[in-house]
């Protein structure tokens, strides 16, 4: 593997385990907590949790991984013959289609729902009893796939270092 693919599977191994890291710190911590919450309480701290995470560090760790995801599964098909390309491939894929698809797809639009509801009143009640079970599924989803996709950039480079 040359120096610079080393570098790009190296960062988005450690991107995607930081970003399994985070999504694990809300299915067994945040999520958990808020559900203790009367509902008014839980979709405030969990807007205001929203609001700050847009505006942190986590958003730029999410979409340079992706990034870099993206650059390893082009690099994957043209280094098919080495011994890191199926795990090259299979890290983005991972990554891309777990995390990042996930958020996008499922997380987001919930995120998008809460984000609108006011927390006190009956509609809000309603919208975080469905919110909870959904967010937190596809959230472990996002747990598995990242540290999956983490684990195959690591073997990645392991492969190509034997």
């Amino acid at each position: 593997m040359d120096g610079f693919l080393c570098v790009v599977t190296f960062l988005a191994a450690l991107g995607s385990a930081l970003i399994a890291g985070i999504f694990f710190a809300f299915s067994a911590i945040l999520i958990p907590a808020l559900s203790r919450l009367a509902p008014a309480s839980g979709i405030a701290a969990m807007q205001s949790i929203l609001v700050t995470i847009k505006r942190g560090p986590f958003v730029l760790v999410f979409f340079v991984t992706a990034l870099l995801a993206v650059l390893l599964g082009i690099a994957a098909p043209f280094r098919w013959a080495e011994p890191d390309a199926l795990y090259l491939l299979a890290g983005s894929l991972l990554y891309l289609n777990g995390p990042f698809g996930v958020t996008l797809l499922r997380n987001m639009p919930l995120n998008n729902r809460l984000a609108h509801v006011k927390p006190d009143g009956e509609t809000g009640a309603k919208v975080w009893k469905d919110y909870l079970p959904a967010w937190s599924w596809w959230n472990h989803v996002r747990v598995a796939t990242a540290l999956a996709a983490a684990a195959c950039l690591i073997m990645a480079l392991v492969r190509q270092a034997a």
